[in-house]
């Protein structure tokens, strides 16, 4: 993925830290398949997005199902 504007510098730099102080990352905004496959590599544990699912209302989320790594 082509970097623009250095925002994939921050997102390693801040799953690093997490990473090294055992905390969780979630990852907002994922919309491509590259997105994921970078933030994977890169450590993030979790990721959310139009990748996965367009929003939908709190009664519509139980049936959903969970997609683990």
């Amino acid at each position: 993925m082509a970097e623009k504007d250095g925002s994939w510098s921050i997102v390693q730099a801040v799953v690093s830290i997490a990473k090294s102080r055992n905390i969780v990352t979630t990852a907002e905004g994922v919309e491509t398949e590259e997105q994921l496959e970078l933030l994977r590599a890169l450590g993030c544990t979790e990721m959310q997005g139009h990748l996965f699912s367009r929003p939908k209302p709190a009664t519509e989320i139980l049936p959903l199902p969970l997609l683990l790594p």
